[in-house]
């Protein structure tokens, strides 16, 4: 029987130390590109909103953000502002409408905040997450990366997985980057035999892109996980230790028909600008 997943979990508590110095007070995942709007205008909006909208249109209502003590601003974007939108309703303001879409979308969702004190990594920070999910499946989706497709049709293959873990992969020219999966191809998906963090010497070059989802498994695996690449807490060490514990890890590689942005660099978050730009002023691609 196919478990639904209701909740999600975005690790948002990353340093950004290659956008810095613009990264210093404003967190990375704050940075714009552009989306929909409910009034058809291009709209410049923050990563983490486009990527909380594109959830919560496909129904998902349960959030948990990880954050660190330098991005309070995310919890106060996250914070309706009523009187600043009777403001702009009263000047007929056309950004207005949006504003209101966005709050009641906040106001009809589950929100919370874990802080993450220490920069221990991304395996620690999905860790810290180990309360809110509880018992249940969840999407692990990092707040610096979303991709594009029509109907979001990216997402329907690990939303709609049994798998212990889906992992949500693309081609890369240089897998060394990334975390990178081996395994043995199956009729849709690969079933994943090996995972790396930034291997030295790749043996594929299908590298694990932001948007998983996993039960539960996934904490206990986190938890004897020791420091790697960076000396930090690992996801990818954690998916490698369900593996040998002959958990069932899957892995769907992204439509090439889709697009991933990524803000975690300066040339990328340029690039990320164009491919927004040109993605939602091309009528097919609205989103209604």
């Amino acid at each position: 029987m196919l478990e639904l997943i209701k909740k999600v979990v975005i690790p948002v508590a990353g340093r950004g130390t290659r956008l810095l110095p613009t990264s210093k007070e404003q967190p990375k995942e704050m940075l714009p590109i552009f989306y929909h709007s409910p009034t058809n205008q291009l709209t410049l909006k923050p990563m983490v909103q486009c990527i909380f909208e594109q959830l919560y249109e496909i129904g998902l209502r349960e959030f948990c953000f990880v954050t660190g003590s330098h991005k309070q601003s995310i919890e106060k974007h996250f914070t309706p502002d009523y009187e600043e939108l009777d403001l702009l309703e009263s000047k007929g303001t056309i950004i207005a409408k949006d504003l209101k879409q966005f709050y009641e979308k906040i106001e009809k969702s589950s929100l919370v905040y874990v802080n993450q004190d220490e920069p221990l990594g991304y395996g620690h920070a999905v860790y810290l997450s180990k309360s809110f999910v509880g018992e249940d499946k969840f999407l692990l989706h990092a707040g610096d990366t979303m991709a594009l497709s029509k109907e979001d049709n990216h997402l329907k293959d690990c939303l709609e997985s049994n798998a212990d873990g889906m992992l949500m992969t693309k081609y890369v020219e240089d897998p060394q980057n990334y975390g990178v999966v081996t395994g043995k191809k199956m009729e849709k998906f690969l079933k994943v035999e090996s995972a790396v963090e930034k291997p030295k010497d790749p043996t594929s070059n299908l590298a694990i892109m932001a948007i998983n989802t996993f039960n539960n498994g996934i904490f206990d695996a986190l938890s004897r996980v020791k420091p790697g690449v960076g000396n930090e807490i690992q996801l990818t060490d954690g998916i490698q230790i369900m593996i040998n514990e002959n958990k069932d890890i899957l892995a769907s590689e992204l439509p090439k028909s889709s697009l991933l942005i990524d803000i975690g660099t300066p040339e990328k978050f340029f690039d990320a600008q164009k491919k927004t730009y040109e993605f939602f002023r091309n009528e097919d691609n609205k989103i209604e």
